[in-house]
């Protein structure tokens, strides 16, 4: 992949296809989850399969009651990161649930936190999900830009367990980033033996953990190199990662340089969160990819007329609920069947493996991308012959047009030199002329 060296605006197929990748790998990775709240085996199991990638898993983002999943990975050659939230449509048991995000998802919309223009409403499921998991992220970026301050770790301490312990992970993790192996390992070890008993809740041992890691994190000075973000989720995934990203700049600001790519993502609020959304991420920093012939990223459908002047946060009919919502960041459009990778297991007899077409999956999503990929590059191709020839041609014009201009001005240079040559100083100060013919010499 050829990655920029630092963010920019615009969309990029290299940059696609990379997220479109980790949206791929994150449903594949979470099926080894075996529900510990100690992600370290997943994270090894990660780093084992795809060591010859160029972006390594340093953090696991999970929340048990929201089942929310999602992993951070780190360009090992940069400050680089990638923020990845996984879908909907794979429980934790690797099973198909296709009808999770239209039937079991709360789409009602409701105040997005606590922002003083309260027309700017987001859906709850989405919302609820997205703040689940929210203050892992925050924690890890403000251990690793050198940021946290003890305030936070008293933030920490009020916490429930859970949540506690996620935040805990995150600077054990942020920290090995700058503090090296040593304090991984110590941090690690305080982790292994406080979750040993498979039972979370002992204050002493998570206590004795924040103050190992509050002398130490305290200590680091700020970062001075500029931090890159990426991120990225398919399905329900992408539209956590809306929300991640501008939970990310309410955070940090201008810190860090945020770049948003959503694969198949539902729309995540109503007009006025879209337009909030634009103004805090920029211009050219977000964007969504859909495929024509998947129908979740129409999701929620708009009430018809007239219920859509009646109904303003959203109508349910049945299983389906209608609202108006708005989508964000610029359109990029694939169409296709796609493939999508399947298991399905007989009772343990038998067990067929294969593809079945399915627009809304991550490896159709994949699969058109690099389609697309290929197709620009075969069109670009003969344009691009055309457009070497041609700057070729003008650029070896240009090359003797310069060179006959540095003829010239050599043969004036010579010429002017000859000149002064040709006469001497006189001894009242003015120049004299002075020739000499061959054989004679001056009386």
């Amino acid at each position: 992949m050829n990655m920029p060296q630092n963010i920019k605006s615009g969309f990029s197929f290299d940059e696609a296809i990379l997220m479109a990748k980790f949206c791929q790998q994150i449903y594949s990775i979470y099926q080894y989850d075996d529900g510990n709240v100690n992600d370290i085996e997943i994270q090894e199991i990660y780093n084992s399969l795809y060591r010859y990638q160029d972006w390594k898993f340093v953090h696991s983002i999970r929340n048990d009651e929201s089942n929310v999943r999602g992993f951070i990975a780190k360009k090992t050659t940069a400050h680089q990161y990638t923020v990845v939230f996984r879908g909907s449509i794979v429980t934790d048991r690797g099973a198909f649930e296709l009808t999770d995000l239209v039937s079991d998802f709360d789409w009602d919309l409701v105040n997005y936190g606590s922002v003083t223009d309260k027309r700017i409403k987001v859906v709850k499921g989405f919302w609820e999900a997205s703040e689940s998991v929210c203050d892992q992220l925050e924690i890890f970026f403000k251990t690793l830009l050198g940021k946290l301050t003890a305030k936070d770790f008293d933030k920490i301490h009020q916490m429930t367990y859970e949540r506690q312990f996620a935040c805990i992970t995150a600077i054990a993790d942020a920290g090995a980033i700058r503090l090296g192996t040593d304090f991984e390992l110590e941090a690690r070890t305080l982790i292994e033996e406080a979750v040993a008993d498979e039972e979370l809740g002992n204050d002493d041992e998570l206590t004795d953990i924040l103050n190992f890691q509050q002398t130490r994190v305290l200590e680091l000075e700020e970062l001075k190199e500029p931090v890159d973000v990426y991120v990225t989720g398919h399905s329900l995934g992408g539209s956590l990662a809306f929300l991640g990203a501008n939970a990310l700049r309410r955070y940090f600001g201008s810190t860090v340089m945020l770049k948003v790519y959503t694969i198949g993502a539902p729309k995540v609020g109503n007009e006025s969160f879209a337009n909030y959304y634009e103004r805090q991420i920029g211009k050219g920093l977000t964007h969504r990819v859909e495929n024509l012939l998947d129908i979740a990223p129409s999701m929620p459908l708009p009430p018809p007329f007239p219920l859509n002047m009646l109904a303003g946060n959203g109508l349910r009919v049945g299983n389906f609920y209608l609202s108006n919502c708005s989508p964000v960041g610029e359109l990029y459009t694939v169409m296709g069947l796609g493939s999508q990778g399947v298991s399905v297991d007989f009772g343990g007899a038998v067990e067929f493996l294969g593809g079945i077409p399915f627009p809304h999956g991550s490896d159709a999503y994949l699969q058109l991308l690099e389609k697309d990929h290929q197709r620009w590059q075969q069109l670009w191709r003969p344009i691009r012959n055309i457009v070497e020839n041609f700057m070729n041609e003008l650029l070896e014009d240009q090359t003797q047009a310069i060179k006959d201009e540095l003829d010239q001005v050599k043969k004036e240079i010579l010429g002017l030199k000859n000149d002064y040559n040709g006469k001497v100083e006189g001894k009242d100060g003015k120049a004299v002329e002075v020739t000499t013919a061959t054989g004679d010499s001056p009386n």
